[in-house]
């Protein structure tokens, strides 16, 4: 017997082998009435029974009771009961009582007999299950016909039985002696022909276990015997929570059996896959065809989760959900995961561990964290926050994410276990203070002791919170939770107590509140004391039920400030009594007749009015009106302000009844639909045009329940409805507005009523019985098909299709399946003959070759299994079996032949191995290079996995010559790879600087001169120079990988340079601070060309640094004098000349003619040194009578130092020249020239020309107001004889375009 069947198959198979021996009969006349009382004691000699479907006994028999195996069964209707007992071992040539007299073989007999090891295992299974319920169906004779019955047992004790007792076991005859008298009024029939023609026939049997169901499914145990002519034995698991279906009979009989089984008696389960977020492509496949492949080969429907993650989150992932029969889900989930793996083999987990083990695992200061991870290199471990949801992610491989998860559950367990829990009691509203800002309070506590605080819930009454960690640890922890729960002080003010005396302190509070919220009174408080108040939001204070709900909280850095703030909140309060506050209710629509009144209302009377967009106006009296305020008595002033309060609610109530008074109208709405349209109410109401402002409509359903808020006006009783019938909606507001509401319902309803109808249309297709599951397809694969894009129900009885929709996806879903049925009754098989090692192409990866034929021509096409020898007609090693319609299977036929002599011409196959380390280079990132290559050479390639050794196994499949191209592009990648160098030069850190020079560009000098390409990362030519990271271990370490050529020129190079270095020396050149600038040259030039021309490298000291002799030279000892002499001849002889701020402003700066003039005639450079801030130019009269206007210029005493620098010989005639240029300057005046803002554009010119003409002609500086400026005035600056020039100028273009 096999030993993987549960203990209820071994022993419903241990009967299986009695039970065809004694093929029973059409019906069991009456069941076996067990009467004794004991049990045999465990040590008795009796022997070791096994289960029987025994027939009805004669009147008075007594039959022994052995221990109870299974409970009653209901009978059902048209089957008697039958005793499902315990029966003793039956002798050899036994006959039972009650059928023909002719012998059971031998063989037969001690098939079942002499196992007496066998029938103890089955009797202590039954045993063990405690007597689970077995539902039991009889088996069928050989002719098809099903007979059944129900099992029934009363379970009671029995006496110990002698088996040498004749009364009860009389002594049996031989093989020849007569039949014995029949049990019951009927004899049974011969079992002797039906037996032969049992062995005859082929038989099998299937085992299957499923989750138990809730109800019982004997019934439809019994129905699926009768469909099928199979038997089926089932037993039930209570402990496990199993349902064993053992069935056997035909081959056909089992393999309908079984699919009803599990399509019916299989409850539906869920099962979610978490697949990494870069699978998810793989998984779902093209357009969906991976799940549409996965759906119709299991039955199981898939959903994939949205893709709403982070892509570079590695811990994302997809969440695949998996429904159908235990069997479906289960091969679904398998083809999920595989499907998965072809894309990663990567995982990510999520291993659940108690909450307070996450600071336990994190560890002080992250130590376990660490550990864990250094245990674990292969995997990335992620542990949730104190305040984040969720279980320990693990990513990485698969086998190192199991194996980290064992670790974390065990570490868990330990850290749990050697924890100490201390509790300590912290007042509620300071809970969020040991919390912190999302949660930095706990998670500082954790890393700085490696303990855990657990804080109960906000809404929670519980005012404890716990700490677990080590017991060393454990007091640090709890005193910084008492720290940080006395970080800040807290206080409490009650607005209910502030209503003093008012009867209804609620109402009070709330309506306080709510005015405050609006016209932001309390922020004031926060921002005078710096505290922070806790104050519910305007929902939750309508919504409040008791006073303690509306509690403000006030936090603050010190008591003092807290003192403050509940001060300050106890005074406005007091400003604002109950008496200041009154309301009235109307409806939603009646507000907005009242929002003209309010603005009128606060400046004539002081009182402010809150209308509120579902319904309800509140007044409040804001003080601030003479005639209340000058009111000296306390009571007379109260009674005014109730006063004024009333008078304006009156005036409301006038205004509203001068408007139109709302109307109720009712709709009729089916009960059904008003669930969903009061959860719709706005956008029905937007449809309208009821939904805002005046035309606001409110909405009572008569099968809804909605909760009616408490009325403003506390004096009032509040209105009560009428009570609506189930089927009405009432719409109560204006008039036209609840009449277009009336009408959009109806006209839902009406649609609604419309798209029943249309619904409702009726087919039914007359399907031949043995067809149905056919039809049906796997796992529904067929009805699916038919109802996607449709609007159908598809009910299937036993010999007909039932299809309700609409008429014309009724019609069309019809006669598919009549052609169907069709297709199906003229369907044939045939057999061909396609050589073994064939048969892997020609199903394609993952079936889809074959699937692809089976749906082009609807033909199922079936190869050999390993176990085909069991089947009814089994298929050879080089068979394939197609079945169908004839004109599929012809043509499936022609295809497959065709395929299989296409792959014989393409079947070449060599196989060569490569080694491993080469391996990620010729499949690629991703498999990119190895998918290339197929894609080239039109091969199929198989690589072996590198299992640790030198060498992995390659089989390229395909024609001649694609294998020869595979073959040569493979061995192409490995020797490239096996060109390739990885070497490590030992180098002195201070040299790295230089080695890597500005932006890496010695770097790849360096590859340049070594022969390679400095932007090629591998292959040719390549060459990588990784330099060490700072506080690396191997901090002078300098790695090469690439071309095995060019990496040993780079290294030999960067030898070499490295010993240069440790030759070169420092020299310092004394060159003035004030020539640095002039010897670097215009963007560095000079300093380049030096360092290239001498190989050098020259440093300038910073500017301020005051030092002269700081220019650094370093290099060879030669380079350097060269490089220091060339630096030298650089400097430059030096003459200072002050000049007056006014002649420095008109002949000094760069672009001066002077300065320009200097340089190109002697070759002497002219800088400023110094130059005094001008003072602000004097204001100017814009309402000046005269048209020119001159200007004193303010810069008497100023001056500016000028420096020429240049060679000595050439110096005095530069300054004399300087000198000169300054004796004949004419002192400069500032003119105020009037012209109209519209001529302006005159002195301009175009794009310029004329006021640069007037410029160079007298050099004086013209400036015109911006554009769209109004000032007329014009300024020109310069020598007084230049600016009338230029004035004269400026009058003769504006005189030309006039």
């Amino acid at each position: 017997m096999s030993s993987h069947l549960s203990p209820a198959a071994q022993f419903a198979a241990a009967a299986e082998a009695e039970a065809r021996a004694l093929m029973l009969a059409e019906t069991v006349s009456a069941a076996v009435t067990i009467n004794d009382d004991d049990v045999a004691p465990a040590d008795s000699d009796v022997p070791v029974p096994f289960l029987a479907i025994c027939p009805a006994a004669p009147p008075g028999y007594v039959a022994p009771e052995f221990p109870p195996v299974s409970e009653a069964m209901e009978e059902e209707e048209g089957h008697p009961k039958a005793t499902i007992c315990v029966c003793p071992p039956a002798p050899p040539a036994y006959v039972r009582p009650g059928f023909p007299g002719d012998a059971v073989s031998d063989d037969v007999v001690d098939a079942t007999a002499s196992d007496e090891n066998v029938a103890r295992q089955v009797s202590a299974a039954a045993m063990f299950e405690n007597a689970a319920a077995v539902d039991s169906a009889v088996g069928s004779d050989d002719d098809g016909s099903s007979d059944a019955a129900v099992a029934s047992v009363e379970v009671r004790r029995s006496k110990v039985v002698d088996l040498n007792d004749q009364e009860l076991f009389p002594a049996l005859g031989g093989s020849t002696a007569k039949a014995p008298v029949a049990w019951g009024s009927k004899a049974l029939p011969r079992a002797t022909g039906a037996l032969q023609q049992g062995k005859q026939q082929q038989r099998a049997t299937e085992v299957v276990d499923l989750p138990m169901m809730q109800e019982a499914v004997g019934a439809a145990v019994l129905k699926i015997m009768e469909r099928t002519g199979a038997r089926i034995d089932v037993s039930h698991n209570a402990v496990l929570a199993t349902s064993t279906y053992v069935i056997s009979g035909a081959v056909d009989a089992v393999g309908r059996a079984k699919r009803e089984v599990v399509a019916k008696l299989s409850p539906r389960v869920t099962q979610v896959v978490a697949v990494p977020a870069e699978a998810r492509a793989a998984v779902v496949g093209v357009r969906g065809r991976g799940l549409q492949a996965i759906q119709a080969k299991t039955g199981a429907v898939l959903a994939v989760g949205a893709e709403s993650f982070d892509s570079s989150d590695m811990f994302a992932t997809v969440d695949v959900s998996v429904s159908g029969d235990a069997l479906g889900v289960a091969a679904a989930v398998a083809m999920v995961e595989a499907a998965a793996d072809k894309r990663t083999t990567r995982r990510v987990a999520f291993e659940a561990v108690p909450r307070d083990a996450h600071a336990l695992l994190v560890g002080k200061g992250g130590a376990g964290l660490r550990a864990l991870q250094d245990a674990h290199p292969g995997v990335t471990l992620r542990i949730p926050g104190p305040l984040d949801a969720g279980a320990v992610g693990v990513a990485g491989e698969r086998p190192a994410v199991q194996a980290a998860c064992a670790h974390i559950r065990e570490m868990s367990n330990a850290l749990m276990g050697a924890s100490q829990v201390v509790s300590v009691v912290v007042a509620k509203r300071q809970h969020r203070f040991v919390v912190g800002e999302r949660g930095s309070g706990l998670r500082d506590i954790a890393l700085a002791t490696g303990c855990s605080v657990s804080v109960p819930p906000p809404r929670a009454a519980s005012e404890q919170i716990s700490v677990r960690g080590a017991p060393a640890d454990v007091g640090q922890a709890v005193q910084m939770v008492l720290e940080r729960a006395a970080s800040l002080a807290v206080d409490t003010f009650d607005p209910a107590q502030a209503a003093g005396a008012y009867g209804r302190p609620l109402l009070y509070a709330q309506r306080a509140l709510r005015y405050f919220h609006d016209r932001a009174r309390l922020r004031r408080i926060e921002s005078e004391h710096g505290a922070v108040l806790r104050v519910a939001a305007p929902a939750a204070v309508a919504a409040a039920t008791d006073p303690a709900q509306l509690v403000i909280e006030i936090t603050a850095p010190t008591p003092a400030a807290v003192a403050g703030a509940r001060a300050g909140l106890a005074a406005l309060f007091a400003a604002f009594p109950p008496h200041h506050f009154n309301g009235m209710d109307v409806e939603p629509h009646q507000a907005a007749a009242l929002a003209e009144s309010v603005g009128r209302l606060q400046a004539q009377r002081s009182v402010y009015a809150l209308l509120a967009p579902e319904g309800g106006v509140l007044v409040v009296y804001e003080g601030f009106n003479p005639d209340v305020d000058r009111i000296a008595d306390a009571a007379e002033r109260e009674r005014k302000t109730r006063d004024l309060l009333r008078l304006t609610l009156e005036e409301f109530r006038a205004t509203l009844a001068a408007a139109d008074p709302p109307v109720a109208l009712v709709a009729q709405v089916p009960v059904a639909q008003q669930p969903a349209m009061a959860a719709a109410q706005e956008p029905l109401l937007r449809a309208a045009g009821a939904a805002e402002g005046a035309s606001r409509v409110v909405l009572r359903f008569g099968s809804v329940a909605t909760a009616q808020a408490e009325p403003l006006n506390s004096r009032v009783t509040p209105r009560k409805d009428d009570a609506l019938a189930p089927e009405s909606v009432e719409v109560r507001g204006p008039a036209d507005a609840a009449a277009r509401v009336v009408a959009e319902i109806e006209r839902r309803v009406a649609q609604a009523a419309a798209a029943l109808a249309l619904r409702s249309f009726r087919a039914d297709v007359a399907v031949p019985q043995g067809l149905v599951a056919r039809v049906v397809g796997r796992g529904g694969e067929t009805l699916k098909k038919l109802r996607a894009g449709r609007d159908v129900t598809i009910d299937v009885a036993d010999a007909s299709v039932r299809i309700t929709g609409t008429r014309s996806d009724v019609d069309a879903v019809s006669a598919e399946i009549s052609a169907l049925v069709e297709r199906l009754a003229d369907e044939c098989a045939e057999t061909i003959v396609v050589a073994a090692e064939l048969h892997r192409a020609l199903i394609g990866s993952g079936g889809k070759f074959v699937r692809r034929l089976g749906d082009k021509y609807h033909v199922r096409i079936q190869f050999p299994k390993a176990d085909s020898a069991e089947e009814a007609e089994p298929l050879g090693a080089d068979q394939i079996r197609i079945r169908g319609g004839r004109a599929g299977v012809a043509s499936a036929k022609a295809e497959l032949l065709e395929l299989a002599a296409y792959e014989i011409e393409h079947g070449h196959t060599v196989k060569f191995s490569v080694p491993a380390d080469c391996l990620p280079h010729v499949v690629g990132r991703a498999g990119s290079r190895i998918s290339e290559i197929k894609d080239a050479s039109d091969t199929r390639i198989d690589l072996g996995e590198s299992t640790g050794g030198q060498a992995v196994d390659v089989t390229i499949v395909g024609t001649r010559a694609g294998v020869a191209q595979a073959r040569a592009a493979i061995e192409a990648v490995v020797a490239e790879q096996q060109a390739q160098a990885d070497d490590v030069v030992v180098v002195a850190r201070s040299h790295h600087r230089f080695l890597i020079g500005a932006a890496g560009a010695r770097v790849r000098e360096l590859v340049t001169q070594a022969g390679g390409d400095p932007d090629a990362a591998t292959g040719a030519g390549s060459c990588r120079v990784q330099f060490p990271r700072a506080g690396s271990a191997d901090a002078d370490s300098v790695r090469l990988k690439g071309d095995r050529v060019v990496v040993a020129a780079v290294r030999v190079r960067i030898e070499e340079l490295v010993a240069e270095r440790e030759r070169q020396v420092t020299v310092a050149v004394s060159i003035p601070a004030t020539q640095h600038a002039f010897v670097i040259g215009r963007g560095g030039a000079h300093l380049k060309q030096l360092q290239d021309a001498h190989s050098v490298e020259i440093n300038f000291p910073r500017r301020g640094s005051g030092s002269d002799a700081d220019v650094r030279i370093t290099g060879l000892p030669d380079n350097c004098a060269a490089a220091s002499a060339a630096l030298l001849a650089l400097v430059r002889d030096e003459a200072k000349v002050v000049v007056a701020l006014a002649q420095h402003q008109r002949l000094g700066g760069r672009t001066s003619q002077l300065w320009r003039r200097v340089r190109a005639d002697f070759g002497v450079q002219v800088d400023a040194a110094h130059v005094d801030r001008a003072p602000p130019k004097p204001a100017f009269d814009e309402n000046a009578a005269d048209d020119v206007v001159f200007l004193p210029l303010a810069l008497d005493g100023l001056t500016a130092e000028w420096i020429l620098r240049g060679e000595a010989s050439k110096l005095p005639a530069a300054l004399e020249a300087v000198n000169k240029a300054l004796a004949e300057s004419v002192e400069s005046v500032d003119a105020r020239v009037r012209v109209d803002p519209r001529s302006h554009r005159h002195i301009i010119g175009k794009q310029g020309a004329m006021i640069a003409k007037i410029r160079d002609a007298t050099t004086c500086d013209v400036a015109v107001p911006a554009r769209g400026s109004e000032s007329p005035w014009v300024s020109v600056t310069g020598p007084r004889n230049e600016v009338e020039r230029a004035i004269d100028m400026i009058n003769d273009a504006i005189e030309e375009r006039a």
